[in-house]
């Protein structure tokens, strides 16, 4: 496999139906986005999308303070070597020059065998793991339970294929809590990392 070459990448903030198809793609949840979302991230590499990043407020907020989630990450199966790294290093600094976000916080699924090694790689810290919860296995994809309980037509459409038998409740392993702390001096704003830049109207992070 080819490692990446960070001239041919960019990153840049963009909206949401923007990376939708990676997620449909290229993400275990497939295109079903639960939550609020706060940012949104591209990644491209010659031109080419190639990766999306959703952050968003923690649930749990009033366990982790001034602390963003990384929401949803996920990048082309072909992507070049290294590729995640990089799109996950640029998203820190992009938290550390233009949000005040003291920290990072991120989940590793084991029910779908990651046990976080891009984020051991990248410095963060497992704190610990959640408590075992139960998600809805539908047509392929994965559901968090309360879209069993929302009123919305794919809502009424997976209770009844429960019924049926056709989607199915399940209990997931725990998921291991991973933290960034972003440092006073990747917080200074005076800190040129080289390469925040305006493309096509857009605030780009070169990596």
């Amino acid at each position: 496999m080819k490692t990446l070459d960070k001239n041919d990448c960019q990153i840049y903030e963009c909206k949401f139906k923007d990376i939708r198809s990676i997620f449909e793609n290229y993400h275990y949840k497939k295109g079903h986005m639960g939550g609020g979302i706060s940012m949104c991230f591209a990644m491209t590499i010659k031109d080419k999308l190639s990766g999306g990043a959703v952050l968003g407020k923690p649930r749990h907020q009033n366990k982790y303070k001034n602390c963003i989630d990384i929401r949803r990450m996920a990048c082309l199966d072909e992507s070049l070597k290294n590729s995640e790294s990089w799109f996950l290093g640029a998203i820190i600094k992009w938290v550390a020059i233009k949000t005040e976000y003291n920290y990072v916080l991120s989940y590793s699924d084991k029910t779908v065998g990651h046990e976080g090694i891009i984020y051991k790689a990248s410095n963060f810290k497992c704190i610990g793991e959640t408590t075992p919860t139960k998600y809805v296995e539908w047509n392929g994809k994965i559901y968090h339970p309360r879209s069993l309980s929302i009123d919305r037509d794919y809502s009424y459409r997976m209770r009844e294929d429960v019924k049926k038998g056709k989607a199915v409740i399940k209990t997931g392993l725990p998921k291991k809590i991973w933290i960034y702390e972003i440092t006073k001096k990747q917080k200074n704003k005076n800190i040129n990392f080289n390469n925040i830049e305006v493309l096509n109207g857009q605030q780009t992070l070169k990596i």
